[in-house]
């Protein structure tokens, strides 16, 4: 575990019309050009701005994480703590960790910490499969044999929604047939209004391969909040996600971010955006080095919820992702907390993991340092 310190500074609001997942969205939007600034009106929501990348990067103080109270929970991965890895199921949600974290300085116990209070119970899902086809472990650094981390990896789509048999990656399925999914999942989740996190993130190198292939992605996700689930009315979600926006060889991905719901009188299960997606700043996502992601949900209507994401690169430079502020909660129904958050997730289409897997690459990264803050309601 090493130390984090993250730096803070003026932020400019940050909105746009990127790529959405594997759903088909409607949207509209009307676009001025002002003083080398993107201005986006889109509909049902408020003006926002696409700056440079020179305008959003800073280092004016810097604050020890985690910046809010109510610190509810952090760790390094470090020793005490124990991944439980289930066999002999393919239910969807299956492996745990346990113990305590003796490196961090208190609130480091994973179950009387992390569990019971602002949030209800932690679990990793993968959605199905085994476990040759995906896994969580904890592993060395691959920078620093002396640290120890949470290593998340897919090798197989093992989440079948519909294909016509049980064996990944031979051709028999199409695009959303099958899943591959790892993702930590807090959920259970009693009226949680308010939550902040920072995790460091260090991406495998099958994303670089990603990035040298010749396809668009826009279903790749890295995080992803709840309020509520897709099996309650009120559907509605966050995500934060990476996006490659062309087809070219070698160009970047990007981080994005977007929130949608499902209509409750909805029967074909579409996702419609209630904010757009949140365009990508010029700087690429970071591949094979390490990354600070901080996080931070405020439930709230058109007018008071918000959500800020920023990175801080290996540099110690920190880069505005996303300021919005616009509905956490479906505009159909009640702020009633997010009910589920995934703050550690690799998420993607079985025909993209079906690629990587033909060329002999894991869909896997490293993640560290992750501390959480939460503010719930009564």
């Amino acid at each position: 575990m090493k130390k984090i310190v993250l730096t803070f500074g003026v932020l400019v609001l940050l909105a746009g019309c990127g790529a959405f997942s594997d759903e088909e969205y409607f949207f509209a939007t009307t676009t001025t050009e002002s003083s080398g600034l993107s201005v986006t009106t889109t509909l049902g929501s408020s003006t926002t701005l696409l700056p440079d990348l020179e305008e959003i990067t800073t280092t004016s103080s810097t604050v020890e994480v985690p910046r809010v109270p109510d610190l509810v929970f952090q760790s390094g991965f470090e020793s005490g703590s124990e991944v439980l890895t289930a066999v002999g199921t393919g239910a969807p949600c299956t492996d745990d960790i346990v113990g305590e974290d003796v490196s961090v300085d208190g609130y480091g116990n994973w179950e009387t910490d992390l569990e019971g209070g602002s949030f209800g119970r932690f679990q990793f899902c993968f959605g199905g499969g085994t476990p040759d086809q995906r896994g969580v472990e904890i592993v060395a650094d691959p920078a620093d044999p002396t640290n120890l981390v949470l290593h998340t990896w897919i090798a197989l789509p093992g989440e079948n929604v519909s294909d016509d048999d049980d064996i990944p990656c031979n051709g028999s399925g199409g695009r959303g047939d099958r899943k591959a999914r790892v993702q930590a999942v807090l959920k259970d989740n009693p009226n949680l209004q308010q939550f902040y996190y920072t995790v460091r993130l260090r991406l495998g190198d099958g994303f670089q391969a990603l990035v040298e292939g010749d396809r668009e992605i826009d279903w790749l996700t890295i995080g992803e909040f709840w309020n509520n689930t897709s099996a309650e009315s009120g559907s509605f979600r966050v995500t934060l996600n990476l996006v490659k926006e062309t087809a070219e060889r070698g160009a970047p991905l990007r981080f994005g971010l977007k929130s949608d719901m499902q209509p409750d009188e909805a029967t074909d299960k579409k996702w419609f955006p209630v904010w757009p997606e949140g365009q990508i700043v010029s700087i690429p996502v970071p591949i094979g080095e390490w990354f600070t992601l901080s996080v931070s949900l405020v439930e709230g209507g058109e007018d008071s919820g918000r959500v800020t994401v920023t990175v801080t690169l290996a540099d110690d430079s920190q880069h505005l992702i996303a300021d919005v502020t616009g509905f956490t909660y479906s505009p159909e129904g009640q702020p009633d907390g997010f009910a589920s958050i995934s703050p550690i997730k690799l998420y993607t289409s079985g025909e993209l993991m079906c690629a990587l897997y033909d060329q002999g690459f894991l869909l896997d990264a490293w993640w560290d340092d992750f501390a959480v803050s939460a503010l719930s309601g009564g």
